[in-house]
């Protein structure tokens, strides 16, 4: 069985290293195809420092979308045989466990696909500064988190078979979930400026695309979370929301949006109290905000 990884990326100079390294690590790919989307910093020269018989790299300087990814593997289906696998990566998430048990767990499951479980880092009013420095490690520098998201990430491939990024989303027939998740540690929010270039990056690609809805405005610090509303990395990753975690008091924010609330709820994450926000209706809400 081998498994092989497809990355976009895209101005992630600060991070790339540390992912690719962490995919070496926790990865266990036979190979891992590198795509540079038209980076405009040094992202291009730090991955092909990387290169060697398990990781190549090259331009790809077409239009982003999320099916784009999937362009990739398809693209590279002569080196694939039945019952391989697949993983879509991204440059900002460093892989946290190895992926190898978490696929021969699944395919005895006879399972096709696995999700991943993300560790989403924020900012927060407690920084001591919004710089980031790629020569230490991204969990020393964001430290603050919640497991707040998952997505099919991992596919076994089949000849006869051709995904796409909305086949995937919306669960296409065939498609059989592994009930094992693998974690990942995500560092979308780095610096100050990484920060406010990726806003700008996705709401200009959202003219024609829409792929991140959720990048809703156009100022960094629209994005910082209160500390207190998030757990803080201790060596250990802790599910759910802080216990001090009222979802009538809180105010909206980047990690307690809809979609991640709907997640936690779906994976068992919430507590009974939080479970009877996410089904009480406006007025109730409204009410508990101000009692």
């Amino acid at each position: 069985m081998n498994t092989y990884g497809f990355m976009l990326v895209k101005n992630e100079a600060d991070i790339i290293a540390q992912t690719l390294e962490s995919l070496r690590r926790f990865g266990g790919f036979t190979h891992i195809f590198v795509f540079d989307n038209g980076s405009t910093d040094d992202t291009l020269a730090i991955a092909r420092g990387f290169i060697g018989p398990d990781l190549s790299v090259e331009s790809l300087p077409e239009p982003f979308s999320d099916n784009l990814k999937f362009e990739t593997v398809y693209q590279h289906r002569h080196l694939m045989q039945d019952g391989d696998w697949f993983a879509i990566l991204d440059a900002d998430e460093v892989y946290a466990e190895p992926l190898q048990p978490v696929l021969q767990e699944a395919a005895r499951e006879g399972a096709n696909f696995v999700e991943c479980k993300s560790a989403q880092f924020y900012f927060t009013d407690a920084e001591t500064n919004y710089g980031f420095d790629p020569a230490k490690p991204a969990i020393e520098q964001r430290r603050h988190y919640l497991v707040n998201y998952g997505e099919p990430r991992v596919f076994r491939y089949a000849s006869g078979t051709t995904l796409t990024a909305d086949a995937v989303k919306q669960r296409a027939p065939g498609l059989i979930k592994a009930s094992r998740q693998f974690l990942l540690h995500h560092f979308q929010f780095r610096s100050d400026q990484q920060t406010q270039k990726r806003i700008d990056i996705r709401r200009q690609n959202n003219q024609h695309s829409n792929n991140w809805g959720h990048i809703n405005s156009d100022q960094w610090r629209d994005y910082l979370v209160p500390h207190q509303h998030l757990h803080r990395h201790d060596g250990e990753i802790r599910y759910g929301l802080p216990a001090n975690a009222n979802l009538y008091k809180i105010k909206d924010n980047a990690a307690y949006t809809m979609a991640n609330l709907k997640w936690l709820q779906r994976h068992g994450h919430l507590t009974p109290t939080q479970q009877g926000f996410m089904s009480a209706g406006l007025l109730k809400r409204i009410l508990h905000k101000v009692w």
